[in-house]
């Protein structure tokens, strides 16, 4: 893969570009800021952006949205010293395509990117999952109760899916009624149930009305309360 840091802290971001030159990896630059990132894509296409989220705070936090707007076919993913419930689902909302910590190890790191790259290039609903890292997806957890945080990542389809799945929706149903193939389905419902630490469509349809997301009847809850 062809990658961009953006990172305030020149250490990291030199440690971090070297792991993943160690591994194969291309980092065609390095930026402090989302100005001198977006400045390199525009000179220097890549498969991702790494984007550390400290700097994307205040004032400057809606610059993500416009790096996301303004370059096509990268990838980003942002990356937080800690799983601040307020800014990941900023960073979330701007279209980000991953999201990890730095207390996650290189290797899941690299999944995210990885995985991040791979839905943003497959994607035909324009509406891929977010894909969440283990420490992040698990700080989000210990903060805020499940209710709070997984939820608060399900894109838009995510939160269709999940009400035709409280509707007692099969897959084949759903992909008919959203207008998207089976497979895309499938994989907006996989995504449900890995947001939500669901290990079964049951499981996630009795968490989805007990928290009050979506009502018994599969319709979605004010989404207010859940930080939308």
């Amino acid at each position: 893969m062809r990658i961009v840091i953006c990172d305030g802290h020149r250490v990291f971001a030199d440690a971090l570009a070297s792991l993943l030159r160690s591994v194969g990896h291309e980092v065609v630059g390095s930026a402090v800021d989302l100005e001198g990132a977006t400045e390199i894509l525009g000179r220097e296409p890549a498969d991702a952006c790494v984007v550390d989220l400290r700097p994307l705070r205040s004032d400057s936090r809606p610059d993500i949205g416009h790096a996301v707007r303004s370059v096509s076919g990268t990838a980003f993913v942002a990356l937080s010293a800690t799983a601040d419930a307020a800014t990941l689902r900023h960073a979330s909302a701007a279209g980000v395509c991953g999201v990890a910590l730095k207390a996650d190890d290189f290797g899941e790191f690299l999944r995210v990117v990885t995985e991040s790259v791979a839905s943003l290039a497959g994607d035909s609903d324009a509406s891929a999952p977010v894909v969440l890292s283990k420490c992040a997806r698990l700080s989000l957890r210990r903060g805020s109760g499940l209710a709070a945080g997984p939820a608060q990542f399900l894109t838009e389809r995510e939160w269709e899916a999940l009400g035709r799945l409280v509707r007692g929706e099969s897959t084949a149903v759903m992909a008919e009624a959203m207008g998207v193939g089976v497979s895309t389905a499938r994989t907006h419902i996989d995504a449900v149930l890995s947001k939500l630490g669901a290990h079964s469509r049951l499981q996630a349809v009795a968490y989805a009305v007990r928290e009050g997301l979506v009502d018994a009847s599969g319709w979605q809850r004010e989404r207010s309360a859940v930080g939308a």
